[in-house]
């Protein structure tokens, strides 16, 4: 076979474009000026641009490899060998063993290597350091990749290839996120349609039908490399890029990022990082949405009913069985009158589990609006109160020692079990369900623990701050129309008993105690005592103990 050659070219992200000795056209120029001085003919070229040399899976490397076994050239040519390669071990194959079998003659210009003319250190010696050296190097670049990236993510800097769907990068600064205000009103209608109690179906299949871009899209229009995980067939909306966007806190001006790491600078597998791990920035950028949208966005995304060609109504999502738990169905039945309108019991419904605890909707409308405008004219009262109060003062008194209690007693049980079973007083099957109901309850006790310093955390925050005592959400009162904003902003679920029984749980009720406890404390506290101690577990200690909020039953608080 005559001798007829190829020339690899390679420059990688971690290059630069800057870097002019490493240039495509610089490696080009120097590899024909090579084979014109040394009478090779050089028929074939081979260019991987942008690809890191830490491994092998390079397009026109493999383009290259599989021409070469085809026996279409015999002579491979390289700039150096850093071009050809940075993994020395998998370069040390190539140039050591299947290279030579093949009878392959490969030239590293810059390093003055030519295996038809090198003696055995050359090959055997110097050329595995020098392919050491050049992996060294690019582990040295990988590591200082990742750092900065990790000091850009912990300076607030975005660092993503794209900007989130209802964002863009600034142009004065790429690593801000500024709003897309093209596209950030379908953002907040998203949320929206969720609070009234669209499922992620029809919100999707809403958007389709009146024709509203979709990310993907829109990175396409606007020029941009769209491969990304919103992708989907005829650049259609559907439910899971939905969910994706309500559960994003990117829209409240949160920056969560490295929640991925590369398994190592050889690697391109990704794994997840734990959530502990992820840099998270608050205040990053401009929110798109207010955080109590979010929030109430993401309950109702947990609640998501099953979709409706009509407008959703008002209580979907939010009534539920008192005894079994179970979601509440409407039914339309027909009278003399016309129609009467029910809500029973699901689990009846469609088992004939449970009653059917069956309630006139009329019936249920009118104790929501009392029950919600009796509790927030009970909330504004007390707000009225304690902004008379220098709360700056106060102290939270937690007391754990109720709880560490009940877990040292399950522990103490739990090893016990081991000396049962050892005197044969409990047999194996008994120890083992013995033993996972301890567990279980140490569990739930540590639940709860962490839920009451959680909550803890979130009332000292308030104390500190009286507006944050404030939803930023408050209706009217004293209204005979209900709004679904209203309803799921202050009421967490409606429980339906029988005989029209009516428990509300609202959803702040934490802090309406916490105002209760406030004023109480003021009117008792000691003149000559500055310091105003409030005992935590005192209205959250029965909360977390029954894993259920104080209620009100028909409508009174």
């Amino acid at each position: 076979m005559k001798n007829i050659a190829c020339m690899y070219l390679r420059l990688s992200r971690e290059d630069g474009d800057s870097s002019e000795s490493n240039s495509i056209s610089n490696q080009r120029q120097i590899i024909k000026s090579y084979a014109k001085d040394n009478d090779i003919q050089l028929d074939y070229e081979y260019v991987d641009d942008g690809f890191s040399g830490s491994n092998f899976e390079r397009p026109n490397f493999k383009n290259m490899i599989d021409e070469l076994n085809k026996g279409k050239f015999n002579i491979i040519i390289v700039k150096d060998l850093s071009r050809f390669g940075r993994d020395y071990i998998e370069s040390g194959k190539y140039l050591q063993k299947i290279f030579p079998e093949k009878g392959v003659r490969f030239i590293s210009v810059n390093d003055n290597y030519d295996s038809e003319n090198a003696d055995m250190s050359d090959t055997h010696l110097i050329l595995p350091i020098r392919n050491f050296i050049n992996d060294s190097y690019c582990r040295d670049i990988s590591m200082k990749v990742k750092s900065s990236k990790e000091v850009k993510r912990k300076n607030g800097e975005f660092i993503g290839s794209f900007a989130p769907f209802g964002y863009k990068k600034d142009d004065k600064n790429k690593h801000q996120l500024v709003v897309d205000t093209k596209v950030s009103h379908i953002i907040e209608r998203i949320f929206n349609m969720k609070i009234d109690g669209y499922s992620s179906k029809a919100i999707a299949d809403y958007l389709n039908s009146i024709g509203t871009i979709t990310p993907s899209r829109h990175k396409e229009n606007n020029g941009d490399n769209f491969n990304t995980g919103f992708v989907v067939k005829n650049a259609k909306w559907d439910a899971k890029m939905i969910n994706r966007i309500i559960s994003n806190k990117v829209y409240i001006g949160v920056l969560e990022q490295g929640k991925t790491t590369k398994l190592n600078y050889k690697s391109k597998k990704e794994i997840d990082v734990s959530k502990e791990d992820w840099i998270v920035i608050q205040n990053a950028h401009e929110p798109i949405v207010s955080k109590s949208i979010f929030l109430l966005a993401n309950k109702m995304l947990l609640r998501d009913v099953k979709q409706s060609k009509d407008k959703p109504y008002i209580l979907s999502g939010m009534l539920y069985c008192m005894d079994c738990g179970s979601p509440m169905i409407r039914r339309k039945v027909k009278s003399k009158d016309g129609y009467n309108i029910f809500y029973i019991c699901s689990e009846y419904n469609n088992h004939g589990q449970c009653t059917r605890h069956s309630i006139k909707e009329e019936y249920l409308m009118n104790a929501t609006i009392h029950a919600l405008n009796d509790y927030l004219s009970r909330y504004n009262e007390l707000l009225e109160k304690v902004s008379k109060v220098d709360i700056s003062k106060l102290t939270l008194k937690v007391d754990f020692e109720s709880l560490n209690a009940e877990k040292k007693k399950y522990e103490r049980l739990r090893q016990s079990l081991y000396m049962d079973l050892e005197e044969e007083l409990i047999t194996t099957e008994e120890f083992e369900k013995f033993r996972k109901n301890y567990l279980l309850k140490i569990k739930e006790i540590d639940k709860q623990i962490i839920t009451k310093q959680n909550i803890v955390e979130e009332l000292k925050a308030k104390i500190n701050d009286k507006g944050s005592l404030v939803s930023d959400i408050v209706p009217n009162i004293e209204s005979n129309n209900l709004s679904r904003l209203s309803l799921v902003s202050f009421v967490d679920r409606i429980e339906v008993g029988e005989d029209n029984a009516i428990n509300f749980v609202f959803n702040n009720i934490e802090t309406v105690n916490l105002l209760e406890a406030i004023i109480e404390n003021e009117k008792a506290i000691d003149k000559k005592d500055d310091r105003k101690l409030i005992s935590i577990h005192r209205y959250i200690g029965n909360h977390l103990d029954i894993n259920e909020p104080s209620v009100a039953i028909g409508g009174v608080c």
